[in-house]
């Protein structure tokens, strides 16, 4: 199995989409950083494209939710996000959903505004479904188990 790699770029950095014998180009996002997704060889990548600020192996990061939010890292943070969720129940899944939905609206919120927006409003319609006296607990509870 080939091996995923995010590689960080400062936002300023053209980056255009270009066709390796021995990797896979996923997605190019933009927000805090350029990001690119890449499935394959990290040297051929890295010699496309050029150094990186940092590379993140898909799946080995280890940095909080809270980082990753903080930093703009929506993609990695939705990432970490469904796996709480996957063993999550009621109302503390419905809260995961929004949040991974509001991950992914801002993942879109560059490329396609009406995407995002109609991410946004579903993320927003689940919580407003929530009880407002558990939100802070389950805010907190969110950052004990991450």
């Amino acid at each position: 199995m080939m091996e995923r790699f995010i590689l960080f770029y400062p936002f300023d950095v053209r980056l255009e989409r270009k066709s390796g014998k021995d990797y896979n180009l996923v997605d190019i996002r933009e927000c805090k950083y350029k990001e690119l997704d890449v499935i394959g060889n990290l040297e051929s990548v890295i010699r496309d494209y050029g150094q990186p600020l940092f590379i993140v192996k898909v799946g080995e990061g280890r940095e909080s939710l809270w980082n990753l939010l903080n930093e703009c890292r929506f993609w990695e943070a939705h990432e970490k996000l469904e796996e709480i969720w996957r063993r999550s129940q009621g109302i503390e899944r419905k809260y995961l959903q929004a949040l991974i939905l509001i991950c992914a609206s801002m993942i879109k919120s560059r490329r396609n505004p009406s995407v995002s927006d109609q991410l946004m409003e579903k993320a927003l319609s689940l919580i407003s479904e929530l009880p407002e006296d558990l939100l802070p607990l389950l805010y907190v509870r969110l950052g004990l188990n991450t």
